[in-house]
C-alpha cells in the first residue's frame, strides 16, 4: 500500500457497517458514491470540475423522505434498470424500535422515469415503502434472466432466515414481493439468517452461478441452469465463526455481455473467453478461504490466505487490481484496523495467496469498493470505516 496515498477523507455523524456503502455510476463516466450512517443520515460523494480543470470534492447530505426519527439504516444499494438513461433506484432498509414493538421497512427510491439528467434530490422524494415483518440484513440487487428478456430484482435477506425477492410492477410505479424459489432457487432453505450472497452470470447467460453465507457458518455455492432454473450442481461446507463475506471473482478481468447492473463493471477488459471463476470466503473468526476454479473443481481446490485472521474479525474483502498489472489481488478489511493485501503467484511449485502489503487505518474498516470518483481513468481505493470514508489514490 506504499504505492496508495489519501487523497481525501470525510467524517459521518456516526457510525454505518459492512452494508451501508454503495455507488452510482452514470452513463457519462461519473461515478458517485452514497454512504450512510446508522442515525438516518445519507451523503452524497463526488468530485466536481471547475473551469480550470481542478478537482474540488463534494460531500453533500441527501435528504431521503419517510426515515422517521430514532429509526436506524440498516443496509442501503443502488442500481440502474436502463442501458440508455441514468434511470437509478435507491434502496434503503430501516428498523425503528419502540417501547413494545419494533417496525422494519424496505424504502425503494426513484424518479419512476427515465431521464439523462438524473436528480438524486428529486428521487430521494420519491420513496415506495414496503413493510417487513423481518430484521433486514444484506439488500443485494440482481439481474433476472427470462423468456421475455430482462431485470434487475431486489434479494434482500432477513432474521426470518430467507431471502426476499421484489420484482418492479413498471405499470404502475410499484414493488412487491415474490416467491424466491420461483426464480432463484439456489438463495432458498437457509440453515441460518443469510449476512451475505453474491451471484455471477456466465458471459452468454446460460449459467448462473451463486453463493452465500450465514451467521451460524455455513456456506452454500451453487450452479445453475438459467432457462430451466434447475441446480445442476450445489456444494456447502461450515465455518466456525459467521460468514462476513462471499465474493465470486477471477484473477484476469473479462467482458461479458453488458447487463443493467453491469454498464461500468470496473474489473471487466476485454478477453476471447471466460477466464476460470474462483470463490473467496471470510469468517470473522478465521482464515479467509480461496476455493480455486469452482466451475472445475468445487470446493476441492482451497487456499487458506495465511494470517489474515491475525488482526481481529474479518468484515469486508474485495478483489482489484490495484497494482495494475493485469491481475487481481484479494483486499481484506478487519475490525482490527487492518487493510491486508494478498497476491496469488502461481509461477512456483507452491502456488499460493501471499501477503503483499498491509497499512493500518485509524477504525475497523466496514466496506471497501474500487471505483473511479475522480473522473481521471484511473481506479480509487474507497475504505468505509467506523468512522468515515477513505478515498486512496494509486500515487503517480
Amino acid at each position: 500500500m506504499e504505492d496508495m496515498v489519501e487523497a481525501h477523507y470525510f467524517i459521518l455523524p456516526s457510525q454505518g457497517n459492512i452494508y451501508t456503502l454503495t455507488k452510482l455510476c452514470m452513463l457519462n463516466g461519473v461515478n458517485k458514491i452514497l454512504a450512510a450512517s446508522l442515525r438516518r443520515k445519507v451523503y452524497l460523494f463526488e468530485y466536481s470540475v471547475d473551469e480550470n480543470g481542478s478537482l474540488t470534492p463534494i460531500v453533500k447530505e441527501i435528504q431521503f423522505t419517510y426515515i422517521p426519527g430514532g429509526a436506524e439504516i440498516i443496509s442501503i444499494d443502488a442500481f440502474s434498470k436502463s442501458h440508455s438513461s441514468n434511470d437509478f433506484v435507491i434502496g434503503i432498509t430501516i428498523i425503528k424500535c419502540g417501547d413494545d414493538n419494533s417496525e422494519m421497512y424496505l424504502h425503494i427510491y426513484s424518479e419512476w422515469g427515465s431521464s439523462s439528467e438524473f436528480s438524486l434530490d428529486n428521487a430521494a422524494q420519491n420513496c415506495l415503502m414496503l413493510e417487513l415483518s423481518y430484521i433486514p440484513y444484506q439488500l443485494y440487487h440482481a439481474e433476472l434472466i427470462l423468456e421475455e428478456g430482462s431485470e434487475v430484482v431486489w434479494l434482500l435477506s432477513g432474521s426470518d432466515q430467507k431471502i426476499h425477492m421484489f420484482r418492479e410492477d413498471s405499470v404502475n410505479h410499484s414493488y412487491s414481493e415474490v416467491n424466491t424459489a420461483d426464480y432463484f432457487p439456489e438463495l432458498c432453505d437457509a440453515p441460518n439468517i443469510v449476512v451475505c450472497m453474491n451471484i455471477q452470470y456466465s458471459p452468454d447467460y446460460a449459467q448462473r452461478v451463486s453463493t452465500f453465507g450465514c451467521n451460524c457458518g455455513y456456506m452454500k455455492l451453487s450452479i445453475v441452469n438459467v432457462e430451466k432454473k434447475d441446480i445442476i450442481l450445489s456444494w456447502d461446507t461450515r465455518f466456525e465463526g459467521s460468514i462476513s463475506s462471499v465474493h465470486l471473482f477471477t484473477k484476469e478481468p473479462y467482458l461479458q455481455r453488458p447487463s443493467f447492473i453491469d454498464l461500468q463493471d470496473d474489473d471487466r477488459v476485454v478477453s476471447d473467453e471466460e477466464p476460470p471463476l474462483h470463490l473467496l470466503v471470510t469468517s470473522v473468526i478465521e482464515d479467509a478461504v480461496t476455493y480455486m476454479d469452482i466451475r472445475k473443481n468445487g470446493l476441492d481446490n482451497s487456499h487458506v490466505l495465511a494470517g489474515s485472521s491475525h488482526f481481529d474479525a474479518i468484515l469486508c474483502s474485495l478483489t482489484a487490481d490495484i497494482d495494475m498489472d493485469g491481475r487481481k489481488e484479494i483486499l481484506i478489511g478487519t475490525f482490527g484496523q487492518e487493510l491486508l493485501v494478498y497476491k496469488f503467484y502461481d509461477e512456483r511449485e507452491d502456488s499460493k495467496w501471499q501477503l503483499l502489503n498491509q497499512r493500518t487505518f485509524a477504525n475497523p474498516i466496514h466496506s471497501m469498493m474500487y471505483l473511479d470518483v475522480t473522473g481521471d481513468g484511473v481506479r480509487e481505493l474507497i475504505a468505509l470505516t467506523l468512522r468515515g470514508v477513505h478515498i486512496m489514490q494509486v500515487r503517480s
